[in-house]
């Protein structure tokens, strides 16, 4: 099935036979375009209102990373671990050293860590692709050049957060 849609043109779905990428661009967060990809399969094809609320996350990126930012800074005050990796082995980065000498002697803080965390991706997963979890999960980093492991917050298709998980 062939749809097309305002924000994300025409969506070409005939030949999937599992879930794959149906559309790949890129969302304006301040100075950054933030790669961004909508996902689709064979079963469950996403409604005309769906995509209209997936856009509008995207039309509305800074308003979602804003709330998404608070949600990381929750999770790290509960839970230093991720801080505390990156601080511990990342000895390459110039940007854990920075924080490392602004703290003064005390640890990384989780507001001074997340300021410094990058969105790096967008995944938009529709009904039935997400697995029943909210279908926008944003991928933050800290140095992505220096290590693999993301932070990833999902979000509903209302932009409201839903978790965050440590992913690598």
């Amino acid at each position: 099935m062939a749809m097309g849609h305002t924000y994300f043109g025409r969506l070409d779905m005939d030949a999937l036979h599992d879930t794959d990428v149906v559309w790949e661009g890129t969302a304006q967060l301040g100075d950054a375009q933030v790669e961004a990809r909508l996902w689709a399969g064979p079963s469950a094809q996403p409604s005309a209102e769906e995509l209209d609320d997936l856009a509008a996350r995207l039309t509305d990126l800074p308003a979602l990373d804003a709330a998404a930012r608070t949600a990381l800074r929750a999770y790290l005050h509960e839970d230093r671990s991720f801080i505390d990796f990156h601080v511990d082995e990342l000895e390459d980065s110039g940007t854990a050293a920075r924080l490392v000498r602004e703290a003064a002697g005390a640890d990384v803080g989780p507001d001074a860590f997340v300021a410094a965390m990058r969105l790096t991706g967008i995944g938009l997963w529709p009904t039935g692709r997400s697995e029943g979890r909210p279908p926008v999960v944003l991928d933050y980093t800290f140095e992505p050049d220096l290590g693999d492991q993301i932070l990833a917050v999902r979000a509903t298709r209302a932009g409201a957060v839903a978790s965050v998980d440590w992913e690598s």
